[in-house]
C-alpha cells in the first residue's frame, strides 16, 4: 500500500470527532515500502478520506474501548491487547483539508463516520506545514524530521532565502548548527547552476565559527568562497578587508567615526571630502597642494605661526623629507618690515616669489619627492585633513581649537582602522560566499567593519542591480554585538545610524533582492524594529523572560502551545515559524557530524583536556 490505513471514524461531532484503529495499528513503528514509518500519537496530524478531499485532523487524545469488560463501573482493567478485546480510540480536532495538493485552513469539510483514515507521509506533512507546498517543487532544502511526526521537513527555497530569516537560542541550544545547516544544504542543490553567478552571501562571524577550510561544504579558492581574518592589533595587507573609497569618505560614516561636532567639525570633514571629490588622491594631487599653500604662505601676509604648522606636519607625515626642507626650515619673519627672509643664501620675499626664489627653497625637490611616494589612502586623508586645518588658517576662517581636538581623534584612530581595513578605488573580484571573520577585532572595530561592510555592499546592490535580476545575503551570526539597542559605551549618533541602517535594509531590502539573516543568544537586545520585520523564524530554547517576551510581541505566528514549549527544547531542536508556515513545527535539525563542516561551537569535553 501507498498509504498506512489505520483506522475508522466511528464518531462524527462537527470538529471534534473519534477514530477507531485497527487491532494491527497499535505498534511504535511500522515498516511500509520499504521505510520505517512512525506511529500516529497524541499532537501528531492524521489524514481522513473523503472521495477526493483529504481532510487535515490533530490528534487531542488517546482512550481505549475495552470490549470484553462491558460493565461501566468496573475496573477489572489489564494489558490485554489481543484481537476483539480491546481498541484503540484517538479523539481529533480538524484544522483543514487538502484539495488538488494545496493545503487549506478551515472547516469547509468535515469527517464522516465510515471515513478511512491514514498516517500522513512527508509529502502530506509539508503540504499541511508550509504556505504554498508543492509535491512538485524541484527547489528544496532538507534540514531535518518533524519531532512528533518524524518526517522529513522540505524547505522551499523561494520561501525562506528570498525573505529575511531570523535565528534564536540560547547558547548550545543548536543554533550555530541550524544556520550551518540551513545555508550549506542550499549550496549543494544541484539544479540551480546559476546560484554562484546571480547571487552573493556574505557572512560576518563574530566568533570565528564559520573559518573552516571546507565550512558549507566550499573550499576556500577565491573564486567560490575567501575567508578574511581581521586583526585590530595587526598591520597585515592580506587580512585587510576592502572598503571602496567612496562609501569611507562620506560625510555622516566620517563624523560619527570621529565623533566630530555638529556646527564647526562636520562642516570641516564635508570641505575635506569635497576638496578630495574635486582634485582627486594620489602623491601627485597631495604634492600639488602642499606646493600651492607654501607659495600661499611665502606670498602673502607674514604668518609664522602657520608657516611653522605646515613644515612640522611635513616633517611627521613624510618620514626621509628632512633634507630636502633643511632650507625652509631656516626661513625667517621681520616682524617690522613685515616680509619673510632667509640669512643663507640672502633671500628676501616681499609678496613675490619667482622662479629663482623657489628654486633657491628646493620647493621643486619637495614636489618631486612627495610625487615619488605611494600613500595608503587612509594615511592620506590624515595628512589632508591636517592640510586642510593648515589652509583654513591661513585665510583666518577657522579657530584652531574648534578643529584640532577633532584632528587628535583622527590621529588616534586611523591607526587602529588602516590595521583591518584598507581603501580601494574599485572592489576587487567579489566571490559566491565571503566569511569575515571578526573575533580578533576589539568591540569598537566589530561595530566599525560590519557598518561600512553591509553599507558599501547595501549601496553597491541597490545601484548595481537596477533589473533586479541577482540578490545579496548578508547573515550576520551573534547578531546582538551590532544590533542591539543596549549599548551604553558608545556615542547614540554612532548607535542611532548604525541600527537605522540594518533597519533599512530589513524594512526596504526585499525590493532590492538584499536579504538579511541573522543569529543571537538575546534577542531582546536586538532592536524591536528589526525583529517586527524578520518574516521567518528557526527558535530554539529561550530560558530568559525578557527574551521570551520580545519573542511573543515580535511573532504573531506563535501560537501558545509553541511558546511555552521554547524554555524546555532540547539541544538541536526547534520551532519554525513565520510567514512561509500555515502553522508552528517543531523540527529536529539534523546534526553535522563532519567536524570538518560543521561550526566550531562544540562544548569543550572537560575530561577530554584534564586528562
Amino acid at each position: 500500500m501507498s498509504d498506512l490505513e489505520i483506522g475508522i471514524v466511528v464518531e462524527a461531532n462537527g470538529f471534534t470527532n473519534k477514530i477507531a484503529t485497527y487491532d494491527n495499528t497499535n505498534h511504535s513503528s511500522f515498516i511500509n515500502n520499504g521505510e520505517i514509518v512512525k506511529n500516529i500519537s497524541v499532537n501528531s496530524f492524521i489524514i481522513i478520506e473523503q472521495g477526493f478531499v483529504r481532510i487535515v485532523a490533530r490528534i487531542n487524545s488517546e482512550t481505549i474501548w475495552d470490549i470484553a469488560n462491558t460493565s461501566k463501573h468496573s475496573m477489572n482493567f489489564d494489558n490485554r491487547f489481543s484481537k476483539h478485546s480491546i481498541k484503540r480510540i484517538l479523539e481529533v480536532q480538524v484544522v483543514g483539508y487538502i484539495k488538488n495538493n494545496i493545503f487549506h485552513s478551515g472547516s469547509s469539510y468535515l469527517p464522516m463516520i465510515g471515513n478511512s483514515c491514514i498516517i500522513p507521509n512527508d509529502n502530506d506533512i509539508n503540504l499541511i506545514y508550509i504556505n504554498n507546498y508543492s509535491e512538485n517543487e524541484r527547489h528544496l532544502v532538507s534540514i531535518g524530521k518533524s519531532l512528533i511526526e518524524q518526517n522529513t521537513i522540505n524547505l522551499p527555497v523561494n520561501l525562506f532565502f528570498a525573505s529575511h530569516i531570523g535565528i534564536f537560542g540560547n547558547t548550545g541550544s543548536g543554533k550555530s548548527n541550524t544556520l550551518h545547516k540551513l545555508y550549506y544544504e542550499l549550496f549543494r542543490l544541484g539544479n540551480l547552476p546559476k546560484m554562484k553567478s546571480n547571487s552573493k552571501f556574505l557572512i560576518l562571524d563574530f566568533n570565528d565559527e564559520y573559518t573552516q577550510p571546507f565550512s558549507f561544504g566550499i573550499l576556500n579558492d577565491k573564486v567560490n568562497k575567501i575567508t578574511h581574518i581581521l586583526d585590530s592589533s595587526k598591520s597585515n595587507d592580506s587580512q585587510k578587508f576592502p572598503i571602496q573609497k567612496s562609501n569611507f569618505l562620506n560625510e555622516e560614516i566620517l563624523s560619527i567615526l570621529f565623533q566630530a561636532t555638529q556646527q564647526t567639525q562636520k562642516p570641516f570633514l564635508s570641505r575635506v571630502i569635497k576638496s578630495i571629490n574635486k582634485y582627486g588622491t594620489g602623491s601627485e594631487s597631495l604634492a600639488r597642494w602642499i606646493v600651492y599653500q607654501l607659495m600661499t604662505i611665502l606670498n602673502g601676509e607674514p604668518n609664522k605661526d602657520v608657516f611653522n604648522r605646515l613644515i612640522n606636519l611635513l616633517e611627521e607625515s613624510f618620514p626621509g623629507i628632512a633634507c630636502h626642507i633643511e632650507i625652509l626650515k631656516r626661513v625667517q619673519v621681520n616682524s617690522t618690515n613685515g616680509y619673510f627672509y632667509l640669512e643663507s643664501p640672502q633671500l628676501y620675499f616681499n609678496g613675490t616669489i619667482d622662479s629663482h626664489h623657489v628654486e633657491s627653497l628646493k620647493i621643486s625637490d619637495v614636489k618631486a619627492y612627495i610625487e615619488s611616494l605611494e600613500f595608503d589612502l587612509i594615511d592620506e586623508f590624515e595628512i589632508r585633513c591636517k592640510l586642510q586645518l593648515v589652509s583654513e588658517l591661513m585665510y583666518g576662517s577657522i579657530i584652531p581649537e574648534h578643529i584640532e581636538p577633532l584632528i587628535k581623534r583622527i590621529e588616534t584612530r586611523i591607526g587602529n582602522i588602516k590595521n583591518y581595513i584598507k581603501l580601494v578605488d574599485e572592489l576587487p573580484f567579489q566571490p559566491f560566499l565571503q566569511i569575515v571573520s571578526l573575533k580578533s577585532l576589539n568591540q569598537e572595530a566589530k561595530k566599525i567593519v560590519s557598518l561600512l561592510i553591509t553599507k558599501m555592499y547595501f549601496d553597491k546592490h541597490k545601484r548595481d542591480n537596477v533589473i533586479n535580476d541577482k540578490s545579496f545575503h548578508l547573515i550576520v551570526d551573534e547578531a546582538h554585538n551590532i544590533l542591539s539597542s543596549q549599548s551604553v559605551r558608545e556615542q547614540e549618533g554612532w548607535k542611532d545610524y548604525r541600527l537605522e541602517l540594518f533597519e533599512e535594509i530589513i524594512k526596504e531590502g526585499r525590493k532590492f533582492s538584499f536579504f538579511l539573516t541573522i543569529s543571537s543568544q538575546r534577542p531582546a537586545d536586538i532592536s524591536p524594529t528589526i525583529l517586527s520585520q524578520v518574516h521567518n523564524f528557526f527558535l530554539h530554547k529561550l530560558v530568559n523572560e525578557k527574551d521570551l517576551q520580545i519573542i511573543d510581541n515580535s511573532i504573531s505566528t506563535l501560537d501558545r502551545i509553541s511558546k511555552s514549549m521554547l524554555p524546555i527544547l532540547s539541544q538541536g531542536v526547534c520551532i519554525i515559524s513565520g510567514t512561509a508556515i500555515t502553522m508552528p513545527i517543531t523540527v529536529s535539525i539534523d546534526f553535522i557530524s563532519d567536524i570538518s563542516l560543521r561550526p566550531k561551537s562544540d562544548t569543550v569535553q572537560l575530561t577530554d583536556i584534564w586528562e
